[in-house]
């Protein structure tokens, strides 16, 4: 009798390495140096996408402008960090303004985050990806993405339907236009390795 009980990873290492070639293809046909505030990247086939402490992607989407999305999304995490830092006043304004403005927020997949503190957090976030897409794919590809997205779906309505309101803000405070990752300096860059810093009263 044959106890032998074998484990085959072909599947997610192909997948894995599909997600690794489309964002070098990527790389290759779109300026995204100026939002890639790390360049250690992690692809775990079957575990979430998420940002900190090693930008991770996973192997769920297919299509190369979702790719780039998500890319783009976990690279804005790293930016809002480093903003929150830099500019904690402008952090504080930036919360104190969108919770008067917005005073309840959806919670729980797919229509918001986790909680209500990261739902606010993807207000800001969510926000930075759809630019920073606007800049490499046009205003329009970007926009019918996020409004496509079935993560945060219902976060992204709420950034596109405040999106004069939330541009106004966001530039008032200096968090846009997104600086290129360029612009930062080491140490700034550094600090966008951390956590977001909680906004205080």
């Amino acid at each position: 009798m044959d106890d032998r009980i074998d484990i085959d990873l072909s599947m997610a290492q192909a997948s894995a390495e599909r997600v690794r070639a489309a964002l070098i293809k990527l790389r290759a046909t779109h300026d995204l140096g100026r939002y890639e505030y790390t360049r250690r990247i992690r692809i775990a086939p079957t575990g979430p996408a998420y940002s900190h402490p090693v930008l991770t992607l996973n192997t769920s989407l297919w299509a190369e402008p979702a790719i780039l999305c998500t890319y783009l999304h976990e690279q804005m995490h790293w930016y809002a960090t480093w903003y929150s830092h830099t500019n904690p006043s402008g952090w504080r304004e930036i919360w104190r303004s969108i919770r008067a403005a917005l005073p309840s927020m959806p919670i729980g997949f797919p229509q918001g985050a986790e909680n209500e503190h990261s739902s606010y957090l993807h207000v800001v976030v969510n926000y930075l990806e759809v630019a920073a897409a606007a800049d490499l794919l046009g205003p329009a590809a970007a926009r019918e993405l996020a409004a496509k997205n079935f993560i945060y779906r219902g976060i992204y309505a709420i950034v596109l339907r405040e999106w004069e309101f939330l541009t106004a803000l966001y530039r008032r405070q200096g968090l846009i236009p997104i600086r290129p990752a360029s612009d930062l300096s080491e140490q700034d860059l550094q600090l966008a390795a951390l956590m977001e810093e909680a906004p205080t009263a």
